[in-house]
């Protein structure tokens, strides 16, 4: 799971909007006015909720854009056409005190790209997102594959009322990184791309809290701050931090808590339904109220998100609801004791993401928003579930637990130089020399992982938002013979063969003379000695693919190798949460498609769309 934000969370059909009158409707014990109201506010009542003081809007994005130079590319690459662009890139190029630039724009191996992404609301400094590479309209390149991208820098666009676009905004992001040619409009064009994960904004861009209009005013903000703040906020060195911040009379700015970074959405429903007047009367009334609709499965799914509002004393009346009969009362119990920190529906969300794909997205990212030792046991165990979605599912969850946990079985591609023995001569020059080379040491093209696991071998491979490959199971290898080649990587071994010999074609674009290597079969020594000889994240996952159609990959009667293949949400999460329909009667069967062969598929559902981003 990646993280979950409340983009377009209407195409689930329900909002949190009406999950706020839903959940909200009724008397809890009259009407009550703020001790602190003013004559001119509208007195406050006591079925009010932070969602009928002010929502959170449909949410927007920042469009940047940049100009930026690709290497690498062989004799593919064209000189920039004189114009704006070219201006610019020059301009950069020089404050960077890189000389000969007009040189570099003239090479055949090298071409001027223009960059555009989409900077999503509520994102960090350490959240990446994806660029889209094309070429400038007079370019003569013909091709991007091979290509990397020089750092670049991306600027906020901005139109007028007559949709004129104004000139070059704020600077909000960098980019960089290998090229993966084709996008999703254009999968087959080899003079477009995209660079996955390979932007990250500048400063931190919160979500933003607007009070309505008939209800603004400074004393509403302050009342809202005090509410969202009393339930949510984290230590900040020795303090207690909020999440909200008023900022005018008409909103303010959110943060997310950590163990809701995953899955926005969730924290959003929490809190436009947190109650704007509270007393120790008023909470009792709440808890039993609450708790019985609870125990019913047409409103277990608001009652949950209700008590959840309510912080950890309401864990003993979600418990309850852990041994009722109907599963769908157990999940949504179950869910709302992970965000808690209570690990006392471990076992139910386990089994909702082993056996209910109705609620297998939501059951894995509660798992991971729980971070007990129960939930990493129960990640780690289905990692060896046959079912695809469920293997890579729990080992995303994981990951966003703690990514160094030794279960995930990271892999660095490249190998550290040994250290120097004690004994050794001028071993303290050696030393210093090595503490420079790792502290400007380039980190891995892409993330490597050999899970230790039972289950049918498995390749997942990642097209969006990152650049990772996942091998499950370990031994796997590739079977000979062997044939397979892509732009100037070959890859050799004849039928019985223990080793392979791996090569790479000098090129003028890298301008070296040919490389060869001999390594074991195993996937993970493979693909860590064609990362070695220079091969870009595209070309490897070009040569898996190769592997998959010829039978190299080990045999298995599932799809050997998959891409993208996170739990699919479904409405029937949403029906069943806010409007109590039952989605325990049947299942969605197309939630088992996965693989490279649908990867050009469109995936709908929100957390398809939103769970790509990756976690922190």
């Amino acid at each position: 799971m990646r993280r979950i934000h409340p983009r377009r969370w209407m195409a689930l059909g329900l909002g949190a909007m009406v999950l706020s009158q839903v959940v909200g409707a009724g008397p809890l014990g009259g009407k009550g006015k703020s001790p602190i109201a003013k004559k001119s506010d509208i007195p406050l009542k006591v079925e009010e909720t932070i969602g009928d003081l002010a929502k959170v809007p449909p949410m927007w994005e920042i469009r940047v854009e940049g100009v930026g130079l690709v290497v690498g590319l062989n004799g593919t690459g064209s000189e920039a056409a004189p114009g704006g662009w070219r201006t610019k890139l020059l301009d950069q190029m020089r404050k960077a005190q890189l000389h000969n630039a007009e040189q570099y724009l003239a090479s055949p191996n090298h071409s001027l790209v223009l960059i555009r992404g989409k900077i999503p609301a509520g994102i960090t400094t350490e959240d990446v997102f994806d660029v889209e590479i094309e070429l400038d309209a007079n370019s003569t390149t013909t091709s991007l594959a091979g290509g990397q991208l020089i750092r670049a820098d991306l600027f906020q666009v901005e139109f007028s009322k007559k949709g004129e676009q104004l000139p070059e905004g704020k600077k909000f992001a960098t980019a960089y990184g290998p090229i993966m040619t084709g996008t999703e409009a254009k999968p087959d064009d080899p003079k477009v791309g995209r660079i996955l994960g390979g932007a990250r904004v500048k400063t931190d861009q919160p979500y933003v809290l607007i009070i309505n209009e008939k209800r603004k005013s400074f004393q509403t903000a302050s009342i809202i701050q005090q509410v969202v703040n009393a339930r949510f906020n984290s230590l900040k060195g020795i303090d207690q931090e909020g999440m909200a911040k008023a900022k005018t009379d008409q909103y303010l700015t959110l943060n997310i808590p950590t163990n809701y970074h995953h899955n926005q959405y969730r924290f959003f429903q929490v809190l436009e339904n947190l109650p704007v007047l509270d007393s120790p009367a008023l909470r009792a009334a709440r808890m039993e109220r609450w708790g019985k609709e609870l125990l019913d499965p047409k409103t277990a799914g608001a009652a949950a998100i209700r008590l959840e509002g309510l912080g950890r004393n309401a864990t003993d009346v979600l418990k309850a609801g852990l041994g009722h009969p109907h599963p769908q009362v157990r999940f949504f119990a179950a869910e709302a004791l992970s965000y808690l920190g209570s690990d006392a529906g471990v076992n139910v969300l386990s089994d909702a993401a082993k056996n209910r794909p109705e609620f297998r997205a939501y059951a894995l990212a509660a798992l991971a928003a729980m971070d007990q030792p129960a939930s990493l046991l129960r990640l780690r165990e289905l990692m060896s579930e046959p079912d695809v979605q469920v293997r890579y599912g729990a080992f995303n969850a994981l990951r966003i637990v703690d990514k160094t946990d030794p279960n995930l079985g990271r892999v660095r591609v490249r190998e550290d130089e040994p250290e120097p023995q004690e004994g050794d001569d001028d071993a303290m020059a050696i030393k210093i020399a090595s503490a420079k080379r790792k502290s400007a040491r380039k980190t891995d093209p892409f993330e490597l992982y050999v899970v230790d696991c039972e289950g049918p071998p498995l390749i997942h491979v990642a097209r969006t938002r990152r650049c990772e490959i996942v091998v499950f199971g370990k031994g796997q290898a590739l079977q000979t013979p062997v044939v397979l080649g892509v732009g100037p990587i070959q890859i050799n071994a004849s039928d019985g063969d223990k080793e392979a010999k791996i090569s790479r074609i000098g090129s003028e674009a890298l301008d070296g003379p040919d490389r060869r290597v001999t390594t074991s079969l195993a996937l993970s020594d493979v693909i860590r000695e064609v990362a070695h000889l220079g091969a870009t994240y595209p070309e490897i996952l070009s040569l898996l693919q190769s592997a998959e159609r010829q039978r190299n990959l080990p045999p298995t009667d599932r799809p050997s190798l998959v891409v993208d293949a996170l739990p699919t949400a479904v409405p029937a999460y949403s029906e069943a949460q806010i409007a109590g329909k039952d989605a325990t009667l049947k299942s969605d069967p197309g939630l088992e498609k996965t693989g490279l062969e649908t990867e050009k598929a469109p995936r709908k559902g929100l957390l398809n769309r939103v769970m790509r981003r990756p976690n922190r």
